[in-house]
């Protein structure tokens, strides 16, 4: 029997009450929105990414679940839900639910940062976008104020001009929305002021 999640994906299916499929962007396919995950993980606080690393089977199923349940809708609606979604991944933390569940929950945020941050213009081939993820990654580090209101964090402008940045933004909201996460259920989250933006970007891979 599969274990129910914790009401994050339908949440964040359900928050855009009229989503514009005309703004959607191109999506990355499962495979390099799943590379971004890991990348995602890689400058998160160091115990929330020993958790997810140990949980990295559940992180990969909610990134596919996430990717599956998430309509069409446009930026302002990504935005909202990842800002709810990390207030809800945070909450169930301090709720002590169970980390595999945790990190399930993940996936579906940066599943949907990914979609936020797709590749420009017409439909890329599947294979280009797969190389572009797998190419290499950078993080462009931590916002001045990191613990910020998430709806905050993710109003930062981010890059999405190209495939290449469009990757890395993904990887770096979901990033600085990890360490958020992380901050507000308690945890040391001091990484996210060792990295600051004006310092990057940092090389993930």
């Amino acid at each position: 029997m599969k274990r129910r999640p914790l009401a994050l994906l339908v949440p964040l299916a359900l928050l855009a009450a009229a989503p514009s499929p005309a703004a959607e962007v191109a999506r990355w396919p499962l495979p390099a929105a799943a590379v971004m995950s890991a990348d995602a993980a890689v400058n998160a606080p160091p115990d929330l990414k020993r958790q997810l690393v140990k949980h990295r089977t559940r992180l990969m199923e909610g990134v596919k679940a996430g990717l599956a349940a998430s309509p069409a809708r446009d930026a302002a609606a990504r935005r909202a839900a990842l800002a709810s979604g990390a207030r809800r991944i945070a909450q169930a933390i301090r709720d002590h639910r169970r980390f595999e569940d945790v990190a399930f929950e993940v996936g579906g945020l940066v599943a949907e940062a990914a979609l936020l941050c797709g590749p420009p213009g017409p439909e890329p081939f599947e294979g280009d976008l797969i190389y572009f993820a797998s190419e290499r990654s950078v993080f462009r580090g931590f916002t001045a104020r990191p613990f910020d209101a998430p709806e905050t964090l993710v109003a930062a402008p981010l890059r999405t001009d190209n495939p290449r940045v469009a990757y890395d933004s993904g990887v770096t909201i979901s990033t600085r929305l990890l360490a958020w996460i992380w901050n507000a259920a308690g945890g040391d989250a001091s990484i996210a002021l060792a990295r600051p933006e004006s310092k990057g970007p940092y090389p993930v891979r």
